[in-house]
């Protein structure tokens, strides 16, 4: 009886997965070798972290959808717009030295697809809920909107971090870079998620992190309208 639960189990799962399509991707460095890099699609729950040669894989990718390549302390983004695969070669500084579609990774299948762990996303916050705020403050706007953010000793604070550190601050990312929040005009904010402490960001991840994306010139002119 347990076998045939066992062989029902494993039937489901593997049904599960081929509903899906798969997407593998590589990511080297200019000498060729794999790198090993933490991969989260933005706006999910999706996360994966390449191996040894570079190799990683999800599922159920949408053509819009834009990845985060972590790589040390630097994030670096990447629309795919409409990519069925992807081959990322990475310069030493963790920039994007070029990237493409492969052919042969689609060829794969769901060869580099591998367990997924989850990323505790909060609910993403629109630019334009955070306008609606009343405010110009960025600061002012995110705490507005999201009630378990605090401001500590002049850093923004997760309540519920766990975690002991010199710095009880979230790490704060815009467009991939690290930044300071007064710096940043709220008219230009596309989007803000938070993260729930995350290692995949480094030590500076487990106190959370908040990623912003700010708008292209196009999309602001748009809002001008």
């Amino acid at each position: 009886m347990k076998r045939v639960l066992v062989f029902v189990s494993m039937f489901l799962v593997t049904a599960e997965l081929m509903a899906q399509e798969p997407f593998n991707g590589l990511i080297v460095g200019l000498d060729g070798k794999g790198i090993k890099a933490n991969i989260a699609v933005k706006g999910s729950d999706k996360r994966t972290r390449s191996d040894g040669k570079g190799r990683f894989g999800l599922t159920d990718i949408k053509d819009d959808d834009v990845l985060y390549i972590i790589y040390k302390r630097d994030t670096t983004i990447i629309e795919l717009e409409g990519h069925k695969s992807i081959h990322i070669v990475l310069a030493e500084a963790g920039e994007v030295a070029n990237y493409n579609e492969s052919e042969e990774l689609m060829n794969y299948g769901f060869g580099y697809v591998k367990r997924r762990e989850s990323l505790d996303y909060s609910s993403g916050i629109s630019g334009e809920r955070l306008r609606a705020a009343g405010t110009n403050d960025l600061r002012k706007a995110i705490m507005m909107c999201y009630p378990g953010l605090k401001y500590i000793n002049g850093e923004l604070c997760l309540m519920t971090q766990n975690s002991i550190n010199s710095s009880s601050g979230v790490l704060i990312l815009c467009d991939g870079v690290e930044c300071n929040l007064d710096y940043i005009n709220i008219h230009d904010v596309k989007s803000v998620e938070i993260i729930k402490g995350s290692n995949m960001y480094g030590f500076r991840g487990v106190n959370g992190v908040i990623l912003i994306t700010t708008m292209t010139a196009e999309e602001a002119l748009k809002q001008t309208r």
